[in-house]
């Protein structure tokens, strides 16, 4: 007979126990940034252990931070954007497999290292991220704590990019139009609406006659923590016939129209080494652009252009009805959605004449604008001043995600525990993830 060496009665607590590992993620509670001359110290804050690989990558310059069995308080979510120093841009991050994955976008070329560090006092366990560029002159002092900062409300970003300028004029058409002109007209007043609205912020690429590269607009875009890129442009066509506004984003599936590849051909005539191409990179980067959430980037920008165009169809004639796509550069930021709006067709006479009459520009921008607020009135960004007013009119929805419990929903959101189970009609205080919970009027 053979001997009997394993029972499932002994075998069951080892399972549950590693079942339990396995299930309880180590959670970011807040990131430090610390600079000194020369160098920017980062401190990732968790709640336990947690195993951790870092890499850099080029073009642009920025560090990857893998923690894994992990997630991010939405505390933290609320307020990354505000982390900056001298040498980092801004720290995005992504859900990867059960783990976090975090992005530190670089304004100049660092030595990166990292360490770990035992939880001490007050402190939980700890991963620091040390950026060298020069020498050291002095103590590093905590510049920004997520914690600390997590009650601001920021401002929604929209950059907005004139094509063209200075030495390049773009379409040239009917009445000496010039493209570069017409555009750079509309960008500023379009500006000028967005800053009337409270909780919006615009930032041009360029408010006067300069010569800007791709890369360069995209780096602004960056640069500025974009929440949405705006590109204008008039073109021109060869047949004097084509004419109407339309919308783009971009396409990664290389299925666009003939009129896409057309006026993509055109927007690059002038850079052809600008731009961010997701066709050249290795397999490493085009993970890490993948695991940025490109086709969810892409939707939010199919998304935005709809409103616009919707807005825009009020004021002027459409080329196409809906959102069209195609590769323009300019759009290829994976994390920023971008649509390109094409105002008209400055080769056709009527156009032409319309985008020459400043009253007709004023009652363009006025439409972007609109479409622009409309969809950020009902998609309000995290810890964006927007988000919180319409928390504090109720109709607020908030999607649960790993981790959360109900009262600790309530806490986070400023309302009491009873009027949140009321506001959803639960019977109990149970929840899982992914579901959508309304929030009531704090």
């Amino acid at each position: 007979m053979y001997k009997k060496i394993f029972s499932i009665k002994w075998l069951m607590p080892l399972l549950l126990l590693t079942m339990s590992a396995v299930l309880q993620a180590a959670q970011v509670k807040d990131i430090r940034v610390g600079e000194q001359s020369g160098s920017t110290r980062l401190v990732f804050e968790l709640d336990s252990s947690a195993e951790h690989r870092m890499f850099p990558l080029s073009n642009p310059d920025r560090i990857v931070l893998d923690i894994s069995n992990s997630n991010i308080s939405q505390q933290v979510v609320n307020s990354l954007s505000a982390l900056s120093s001298d040498a980092l841009l801004r720290v995005r991050y992504a859900k990867r497999d059960t783990g976090m994955r975090f992005v530190l976008d670089l304004s100049k070329k660092v030595k990166a290292k990292s360490s770990v560090l035992a939880a001490s006092g007050d402190y939980g366990p700890r991963i620091m991220v040390e950026l060298e560029y020069g020498a050291k002159k002095s103590e590093i002092a905590v510049v920004k704590s997520l914690a600390s900062i997590s009650d601001e409300k920021r401002d929604v970003v929209v950059v907005i990019d004139p094509g063209h300028g200075g030495k390049d004029p773009g379409a040239l058409g009917q009445y000496k139009v010039r493209e570069k002109d017409i555009v750079l007209s509309i960008g500023r007043e379009l500006a000028k609406r967005l800053n009337a609205i409270q909780g919006i912020k615009a930032v041009m690429t360029r408010s006067t006659d300069e010569y800007l590269q791709l890369r360069d607009r995209s780096r602004i875009a960056r640069e500025a923590n974009a929440d949405l890129l705006i590109s204008i442009h008039a073109d021109a066509f060869t047949k004097a016939s084509a004419r109407g506004a339309s919308v783009w984003a971009l396409s990664l599936s290389g299925k666009t129209s003939e009129m896409g590849r057309w006026l993509a051909q055109q927007e690059q005539a002038t850079d052809l080494v600008g731009g961010i191409s997701l066709d050249d990179k290795d397999q490493l980067l085009a993970e890490v652009l993948l695991d940025m959430s490109m086709n969810s980037t892409i939707q939010m920008s199919l998304d935005i252009g709809s409103k616009v165009l919707r807005e825009m169809k009020t004021v002027a004639v459409l080329h196409k009805s809906s959102v069209q796509q195609a590769g323009f550069v300019v759009l290829k930021s994976p994390d920023i959605p971008s649509i390109l709006i094409e105002t008209g067709f400055v080769s056709n006479k009527t156009e032409a004449k319309n985008l020459s009459s400043g009253t007709y520009r004023r009652k363009l921008a006025a439409s972007i604008a609109t479409g622009v607020e409309e969809f950020f009135e009902n998609n309000p960004p995290d810890g964006t001043y927007i988000a919180w007013r319409k928390q504090q009119k109720g109709g607020y929805t908030y999607t649960v995600s790993k981790g959360d419990t109900l009262s600790e929903i309530a806490r986070k959101n400023g309302v009491s525990l009873d009027s949140l189970r009321s506001a959803n009609t639960l019977r109990n205080d149970v929840i899982w993830v992914g579901q959508k919970l309304s929030i009531p009027a704090g």
